[in-house]
């Protein structure tokens, strides 16, 4: 094996990993304190603690917001510390563990690095995304309890794994893809077989199940919001059962080429090669802790199950994000292929360059997407102006603030946090209840009277609003920051009611 490279060291490996992720939050923090679509979504569920807020997300990411309002502000601040808190447990996690299964330290540091040029994390997690962050911690997590307890398998190691899992399946429900594929990959091994089969497995379960089935069972209990049900997630169903099925598996086979790119385009391109020489060798002497084979096992396992949903519930709709549980492990495996294919030093090297270039342009790309504002341009929307022209309007920022869509409702959260905040699609019981008498907002964006209909109903049936109740209307237009030069002048519509007192149960 080659000598160790500064930069394949423990320390250094850290230090890169901290400076890659500090650069990523200051560029968060330079876009301004408007929240994305999740964060909003975040922001106006983290009013109060639950079991659970919405059927298809578990509330562990809630839950921690909620914990740092104890401490600090809801706002972009907290929700990226947060964010990047779980992104660096994914780094910490993913890094302890390849340096247990692959012993060259260059391929356990370059696997680790790979995860930078993976598009749902080195782009999209850092402008989005939650539960699915949540998620990809504690398959990480799970990863190396996994190894610890394949090295000693006592009770509190079972107990640890059993820990990792209740809290996967509180971060995104399709944890449980993984959790099953990881069992059944075992059972199919002599050497972890006896992992599986033993009596400790019953309290770590029963853990697990502690953790997560009172949030599932709540969220069973309450029902979906509207769009909130899993058929959203699992795509309109098809016109026949054969063309459900050919049209759901190929969707789920092009959701397993797309989650990984473009790092497998690199990886096949540079060190394909050495891969593949890896998989026809046998054996090494001593094996890994885990085995290749294992790994591969949980994956194709965990694929297969994903596919199970096309002829058992009519999937047609795969999002790659949600391959997570089966293929987060992809760059670990492949890198240990590649040692066991012997890679040459020029491949490394130029792999290395690859996936750095791959680094600073997703850096670049969120710059210059701010500063283009291309589409709806939500991250650009001066929530704070928004502030400011209800404030001149009469609101006080207190009582109940009744929106049509999170993304308002979470930044006026943001702008307002004494007050209570509903969106219309939930029912009245999963916000706060109403207290004092405050001021009732009314907002809404877009064309005036695109949702007045089903704003008018809830206010009605659900918060006891008279229709003829005296009101001021009104609209503002709030021109957008626009960064790049020669762009067109673009602004942001809003529609409110401001009560002249309170109504009902909007107060």
């Amino acid at each position: 094996m080659a000598s160790q490279p500064t930069w394949a060291r423990p320390r250094q490996v850290a230090l890169i990993i901290l400076a890659y992720l500090l650069v990523h939050l200051g560029v968060r923090l330079w876009i301004g304190p408007t929240l994305g679509l999740d964060d909003a979504e975040q922001a106006l569920f983290g009013q109060q603690w639950l079991l659970n807020y919405r059927f298809r997300a578990p509330p562990l990411f809630t839950w921690a917001l909620l914990a740092t309002g104890q401490l600090t502000d809801v706002g972009a601040l907290a929700i990226s510390l947060l964010r990047y808190g779980l992104l660096a447990m994914i780094a910490g996690f993913t890094y302890l563990t390849a340096r247990a299964l692959i012993r060259d330290p260059r391929l356990a540091a370059l696997a680790t690095f790979s995860f930078a040029a993976i598009y749902v994390f080195g782009y999209y997690s850092h402008h989005d995304l939650t539960h699915t962050t949540v998620l990809a911690a504690f398959l990480a997590a799970s990863w190396y309890a996994f190894l610890r307890l394949c090295e000693k398998p006592s009770l509190a190691r079972y107990l640890a794994l059993g820990a990792a899992f209740g809290l996967g399946l509180l971060g995104k429900w399709n944890f449980m893809m993984f959790a099953i594929a990881l069992p059944l990959a075992c059972l199919t091994q002599q050497r972890e077989r006896g992992l599986v089969l033993n009596w400790r497995v019953l309290p770590a379960g029963l853990l697990t199940a502690v953790i997560a089935l009172p949030s599932a069972l709540w969220a069973v209990h309450i029902g979906p919001a509207v769009g909130d049900g899993l058929g959203t997630l699992l795509g309109e169903p098809a016109h026949s059962r054969l063309g459900g099925v050919v049209l759901g598996s190929a969707d789920l086979l092009l959701a397993a080429v797309v989650y990984p790119m473009p790092f497998l385009a690199i990886f096949l391109a540079v060190l394909g090669p050495a891969a593949w020489r890896g998989f026809k060798a046998p054996a090494p002497q001593p094996e890994p802790i885990i085995s290749v084979h294992l790994v591969g096992m949980v994956m194709a396992i965990a694929l297969i199950l994903h596919w199970l949903l096309v002829p058992l519930a009519g999937a047609t709709n795969f999002s790659e994000r949600l391959l997570q549980p089966a293929l987060q492990i992809l760059p670990v495996y492949l890198f240990m292929l590649v040692e066991r294919g012997q890679p040459a030093e020029r491949a490394l090297k130029l792999y290395a360059q690859a996936i750095v270039a791959v680094a600073i342009v997703a850096v670049a790309a969120r710059i210059l997407v701010q500063a283009a504002c291309p589409g709806a341009c939500r991250a650009l929307v001066p929530f704070q102006d928004v502030a400011q022209h209800l404030r001149a309007a009469g609101f006080a920022g207190t009582g109940t603030i009744v929106v049509s869509d999170f993304h308002v409702g979470g930044n006026m959260r943001v702008q307002f946090p004494h007050a209570r905040v509903v969106e219309i699609s939930y029912p009245p019981r999963v916000w706060p209840p109403p207290s004092g008498q405050g001021q009732c907002l009314v907002l809404w964006p877009g064309k005036k009277g695109n949702v007045e209909g089903t704003l008018d109903a809830y206010l009605d049936r659900d918060l006891g609003v008279p229709a003829d109740a005296r009101r001021r209307e009104g609209e503002m237009v709030i021109p957008l920051p626009i960064l790049m030069p020669g762009s067109k002048t673009r602004a942001y519509r809003l529609f409110y009611r401001l009560y002249e007192e309170s109504q009902g149960d909007c107060r």
